[in-house]
């Protein structure tokens, strides 16, 4: 009897510790912007929202989508929260990648200048900094010439590596304009620089962020993404609708005081956030028109074959 209990003791420690195991399932996750607009990921990771859906996440940032694309495929991370571009062309050119969720659909950036310069015609000959050529900020850039009847033959796009860093560049003199997003476009504002463009105002629904994820992932475990975007669901809905826990995340990862432009940040975002996080094929479609002339590969390319809506329709 005391040899059967035994057994009965020894197997059920194994049972929980198994049991423990597969349901701490570690994940990495990259994000390549600090902005109010990655707030719904840090908001699911801070909240302990990721383990209650069974996976111990850990949050890596990268300057930039190209970068993290890059990270993606050589399976140094399992998720992205990515702007779509450099995605959706490593996928055109041959990558195994889905799309799995649609976080914001409208770029929510802002063109600022010096205050000097009130108008588009005055930016021609001047620098304006992005974060990186292929990025989001650079086909930002663009839309906003193109608003004021500029080109990029017009003005030099001068990479800069992050958003913060455009700033900072901004105010040293570096460049005479930037694309920015909350709260550092609010933060540039304030200070006195001038809003040329709010890419919103041009109307159009555009993918500007959301979760890539290899297939080989899905395919070995398919309820990992199932958990993962359960996750995010339940984290962007609270983001989107607890103003004061979605500043108090904001605070921590973009490492700005003043509450006032946190807020004002957070409330750029408030017609842009998907929630639930529903890949919207007519966005992606926007950013294959924006990609036309440096990724023309995606010009013959089925899109719906680069998104996987399963994971969120089931929600």
């Amino acid at each position: 009897m005391r040899i059967a209990r035994l057994f009965l003791a020894c197997a059920l420690v194994a049972w929980s510790a198994s049991t423990g195991a597969a349901q701490n399932r570690p994940v990495k996750v990259a994000y390549s912007a600090i902005s109010a607009g990655i707030g719904g990921l840090w908001l699911t990771h801070e909240q302990g929202i990721f383990k209650k859906h069974g996976l111990d996440s850990s949050l890596i940032y990268f300057r930039s989508g190209v970068t993290a694309t890059q990270a993606l495929l050589a399976g140094e991370i399992q998720f992205g929260h990515l702007a779509p571009g450099p995605v959706m062309t490593a996928w055109a050119q041959g990558a195994d990648i889905a799309w799995i969720g649609t976080t914001t659909h409208k770029m929510v950036f802002t063109l600022v200048a010096e205050p000097a310069i009130t108008r588009g015609e005055a930016l021609k000959g001047k620098k304006i900094g992005i974060t990186r050529i292929g990025s989001a900020a650079d086909l930002a850039a663009r839309a906003a010439l193109e608003h004021l009847g500029l080109t990029t033959k017009d003005v030099s796009l001068i990479s800069m590596g992050g958003i913060p860093e455009i700033l900072t560049g901004l105010r040293a003199g570096a460049v005479q304009a930037g694309i920015l997003s909350p709260p550092f476009s609010t933060s540039a504002l304030d200070a006195g620089y001038r809003r040329l463009v709010f890419i919103p105002d041009l109307g159009k629904e555009f993918t500007f962020s959301g979760i890539a994820v290899k297939r080989d992932t899905i395919n070995a475990n398919s309820g990992v993404a199932e958990a993962f975007m359960a996750a995010l669901t339940e984290g962007a809905k609270i983001y989107k609708e607890d103003s004061k826990a979605a500043l108090r995340v904001l605070k921590k990862y973009v490492q700005v005081e003043k509450e006032s432009l946190l807020e004002a940040g957070y409330r750029e975002y408030d017609t842009a956030l998907t929630s639930p996080p529903y890949p919207s094929l007519k966005g992606l479609e926007a950013v294959r028109e924006s990609l036309a002339d440096s990724a023309p590969m995606l010009k013959k390319v089925d899109l719906r074959k680069f998104v996987d809506d399963r994971f969120v329709r089931q929600k």
